[in-house]
């Protein structure tokens, strides 16, 4: 009965507190507002996001760099890119010798389809706006500039405040 106890109060600790949980909800309203838009000009958020990096870099993007620089896992830039290349939207620029690391490019194609979306981007940018409020890009800019480290998974366990 003691462990019941403590998993209520620990329930409700969680519920009624846990930043997590919150900002996962959060990310889940906004992502869907993108995704809904985007689909209409047959783009993802992911893949908005990589046509980004990719149509402001001066040269061919190493996979593991657009993983690093987007804050997301490896494997959901390497399935994102493969679909791309598919599409023609980006081109292999380069693969190590070993074949394991690759570089990439956008072609002509990519920016076809990235400035096609941009009815849907922007309106799915203002409907976001709306619901976070006018603030939201310095707030969430500020929030991901204070801790490079979250960028590269280290030091999560040793976060201290400034």
């Amino acid at each position: 009965m003691e462990q019941r106890t403590i998993a209520d109060d620990l329930a409700e600790e969680v519920r009624s507190a846990c930043l997590g949980m919150r900002v996962t909800r959060l990310h889940r309203v906004v992502a869907r507002v993108y995704e809904q838009e985007l689909q209409t000009a047959g783009l993802s958020l992911p893949q908005m996001e990589i046509l980004t990096v990719l149509i402001t870099a001066t040269g061919p993007v190493r996979q593991a760099a657009l993983a690093a620089k987007l804050m997301a896992e490896r494997s959901t830039v390497s399935r994102n890119l493969a679909l791309m290349q598919k599409r023609g939207w980006v081109t292999v620029a380069e693969i190590s010798p070993t074949g394991r690391a690759m570089s990439v490019t956008i072609t002509g194609t990519g920016v076809s389809a990235f400035t096609r979306a941009s009815t849907a981007w922007r309106s799915a940018q203002a409907t976001a706006a709306r619901i976070l409020g006018p603030d939201a890009t310095s707030v969430l800019d500020r929030w991901l500039d204070l801790r490079p480290e979250i960028a590269s998974g280290s030091g999560l366990g040793q976060l201290s405040d400034h």
